[in-house]
């Protein structure tokens, strides 16, 4: 059976001298794979090199669960080539395709997250500073995948965290106030500022000014706290990701 959709390239790796096996993720049937058969040949059926990160309306065969589909025909729809040109800006982008790979899995779709991807996408294409855009996918996509913590309240106790030190626990579910915070090599300390940024980001705002490097560097050891307790792992990316950051505030 033909099916066409829309699809974000998260991956591609070499099938053969002459094919591509392809990893997409689309608004309706979540992450898909399929092999491109013949890709690589000058004279290709697909009109030009795939691309990570670009956009694509795809027509595929589907076949049976746990083999890939193929692709019978693609045309790039959308691509960013100033990202490609900016280090920050290619990290944050390449982290969330990656963010996006491991949290979901084949033929589940995850309701707001490729419209998530494709804002990223733009909004760092537009230069939109980097963290923002990051910090705002990133905990959005969390809340989404249903992974949101607790960001304005003790997750011990549940009361609102007034206090300006409080400490942050995966384990605990996000925010611990002073009264909940017996020593523990699980939680590190955060400021409430770092916290509250969250949950705006949560909400769909965005900063009206630069944020402060000390603030960046807080709220992304908050996001990677949450993104290896859920996977059991880091990421590949993030080890790019914290100078692509700071160098842009």
């Amino acid at each position: 059976m033909f099916h066409r959709t829309s699809a974000i390239c998260l991956r591609k790796v070499d099938w053969s001298e002459t094919s591509q096996v392809l990893r997409f993720f689309t608004p309706g049937q979540g992450k898909i794979s399929c092999v491109a058969k013949g890709a690589k040949r000058k004279k290709s059926a697909f009109l030009a090199p795939f691309d990570v990160l670009a956009i694509y309306d795809l027509i595929r065969i589907e076949k049976r669960p746990g083999t890939l589909d193929i692709l019978t025909a693609a045309e790039r729809v959308r691509a960013y080539p100033q990202l490609l040109k900016d280090f920050g800006r290619f990290s944050a982008a390449c982290y969330a395709a990656e963010f996006v790979d491991e949290f979901t899995k084949e033929g589940m779709p995850v309701d707001g997250l490729y419209e998530l991807l494709v804002e990223l996408l733009e909004r760092v294409e537009a230069g939109v500073p980097t963290a923002d855009a990051l910090f705002s996918f990133e905990i959005r996509a969390l809340n989404e995948l249903g992974f949101l913590p607790r960001l304005r309240e003790c997750g011990v106790c549940r009361k609102p965290t007034s206090r300006p030190d409080l400490t942050f626990s995966t384990i605990d579910g996000g925010a611990v106030c002073p009264e909940c915070r017996p020593d523990s090599p699980r939680r590190f300390h955060v400021r409430r500022a770092s916290l509250e940024s969250l949950a705006r980001f949560a909400e769909g705002d965005m900063p009206k000014k630069a944020m402060e490097r000390t603030l960046v560097v807080e709220i992304r050891k908050i996001l990677d706290a949450l993104v290896a307790h859920h996977l059991e792992r880091e990421l590949r990316s993030t080890r790019f990701l914290q100078d692509a950051l700071v160098q842009r505030v």
